[in-house]
């Protein structure tokens, strides 16, 4: 994927620049057009690996394969773990068992805290490739 991105300004080595964010239409539709659905930005910092200066216009680069895996992680998993321990806590608690479903719910809230630091940990090793990468400046 390609953004375009405006530097604000450079310390550290770090381009510090805003970018707007696409919509998922494209942002080519009727609705678009309407203001409808104003494109936000974002402000961000980048590794600035061209030397790029303060007002320079540069093309960022984001590996496509990794944002649908996150998404998938971010989403998939903590639903999956969910139903996992509700269905689990079906099968565990017994039938006549006081306040079940309450005991079934927290089961499965649990699961939710646990599936988050469990992102938390593998998204830290693999921050570097979520991390956009300066392809040229414009």
């Amino acid at each position: 994927m390609i953004q375009i991105g405006h530097i604000l300004s450079v310390k550290n080595g770090f381009a510090y620049m805003e970018v707007s964010r696409k919509g998922a239409c494209g942002s080519a539709c009727a609705v678009c057009e309407s203001s409808a659905c104003e494109s936000k930005s974002e402000f961000i910092s980048v590794p600035n690996e061209l030397n790029a200066e303060e007002g320079d216009s540069v093309e960022l680069y984001v590996n496509d394969n990794f944002v649908l895996h996150s998404i998938y992680k971010l989403y998939g998993i903590p639903l999956i773990a969910f139903l996992l321990a509700i269905g689990l806590g079906q099968l565990i608690l017994p039938d006549a068992m006081e306040r079940r479903d309450l005991y079934i719910f927290i089961f499965g809230a649990l699961s939710l805290v646990v599936s988050y630091f469990i992102l938390r940990t593998v998204d830290k090793k693999h921050a570097n490739e979520a991390r956009p990468k300066m392809v040229r400046i414009l």
